[in-house]
């Protein structure tokens, strides 16, 4: 899982950058970012680990599909479904190759420089931390690109209707916030908690949904969005319950 959370670490601050540069960002200024992010990142990696430099730098394949897939720009218009899933797909299997190399070389070799980190092993801390990166603002563009789908399904049969953006931004926070909170209640094993919040949610917004059972389009954009979010959070449960 060692090249898995390096992927997921340069990913994941990657896009933080992308969301935090400003909106006229210069196309080179964007590239130099995250291209010294990922340098920084690989090298840190490289020495940590111990893994051969070759295995390391595969990484830059999934971790360049991505950024040439997704957007974190809120105004920017979303790929559409045909074009986007395949890459997504590609970046999914990408991963999972990379993932079986890296644990067969961590196996295949002597102990890792860096054993631990406090108490956690060396391939948790590290998947838990790009886990966590990837849940602020990577993760985020991907329930907004169910969003967008669901939204374009919808405009085909009656665009009056469609719920276009939500008006409030605190999604943007709200979301990470549940999905580390989920992972973390998953991997703790607390799932009477689990299940609380996410019946929590929905409470809160029965009256928003109930009010709009005439249409529907508010509460399918609720469990689109959720579910997405959600599945996310449990793959990365499921990911770390790996190397516990």
């Amino acid at each position: 899982m060692l090249l898995l959370a390096t992927v997921l670490v340069v990913i994941g601050l990657g896009d933080i950058l992308r969301a935090l540069l400003p909106a006229g960002a210069s196309t080179v200024l964007t590239f130099t970012g995250i291209g010294g992010l990922a340098a920084t990142a690989l090298l840190a990696a490289g020495l940590l680990t111990g893994l051969p430099w070759w295995s390391v730098g595969l990484c830059i394949l999934p971790i360049a599909l991505w950024f040439m897939t997704v957007s974190v720009d809120t105004a920017a218009a979303p790929p559409s479904v045909r074009h986007a899933a395949p890459r997504v797909l590609g970046f999914i299997l990408l991963s999972a190759v990379i993932t079986v190399i890296g644990d067969s070389l961590v196996v295949g070799s002597e102990a890792l420089p860096v054993s631990t980190v406090g108490r956690f092993s060396t391939e948790f801390a590290a998947l838990a931390l790009g886990l966590a990166l990837f849940h602020v603002v990577s993760a985020n563009a991907l329930v907004r690109m169910a969003l967008d789908a669901e939204q374009h399904g919808q405009q085909s049969s009656d665009s009056d209707l469609v719920v276009r953006t939500p008006q409030l931004k605190g999604g943007r926070w709200i979301g990470p916030l549940e999905r580390i909170t989920l992972t973390g209640l998953l991997v703790a094993g607390a799932y009477p908690v689990v299940a609380g919040l996410i019946a929590a949610k929905g409470i809160i917004r029965f009256p928003e949904m109930h009010e709009d059972r005439a249409e529907g389009n508010k509460a399918e954009y609720f469990l689109v969005g959720s579910f997405v979010s959600w599945a996310v959070a449990i793959v990365a449960a499921g990911l770390l319950w790996t190397v516990r």
